[in-house]
């Protein structure tokens, strides 16, 4: 497996995959744009895409994370997040990564690698979708933010 960047052109290509993290296209297109996309492809097909984004105050936001549903739980999210922090470290101060803030692996995954947390956004989900999102029943309705350093 091997990770590219995708800085200008073709970020659109890994829209399927993109759309297992985020739902919505119309909220993809709004980071897409300024964000750097990159994908970790396994025999010229995508095992994984991550979109990074600038923030403000010299930190960099993960704003979507997405790994093929076959290769889920062996290791190829943590190593895509892993080379984000090595690609990143220097060049911004601090990581930044939104989930939705409901019992789920996600808030978990993100600890483990060194994310900790810093606020929820009460509506998040509900003010900026525009159909209710549910994960394993339950109504999204906030973001909670995670940060890390990246030294």
């Amino acid at each position: 497996m091997k990770i590219i960047g995708c800085a200008e052109s073709g970020k659109k290509e890994y829209l399927e995959l993109l759309l297992e993290a985020d739902p919505s296209e119309e909220m993809i297109d709004r980071y897409l744009e300024d964000g750097t996309l990159f994908a970790l492809e396994e025999k010229g097909t995508p095992a994984a895409v991550a979109v990074v984004a600038p923030a403000i105050g010299g930190a960099c936001e993960l704003k979507n994370l997405a790994v093929a549903a076959h290769l889920r739980g062996k290791g190829v999210g943590r190593r895509m997040v892993e080379y984000l922090f090595a690609f990143y470290r220097g060049k911004y101060r601090k990581m930044y990564v939104g989930t939705a803030d409901i019992p789920c692996g996600c808030k978990d995954f993100y600890q483990k690698l060194g994310f900790r947390y810093t606020h929820t956004v009460d509506g998040f989900f509900t003010e900026n979708y525009p159909e209710p999102l549910y994960e394993n029943g339950a109504l999204i309705e906030n973001m909670a933010y995670f940060v890390k350093e990246l030294k």
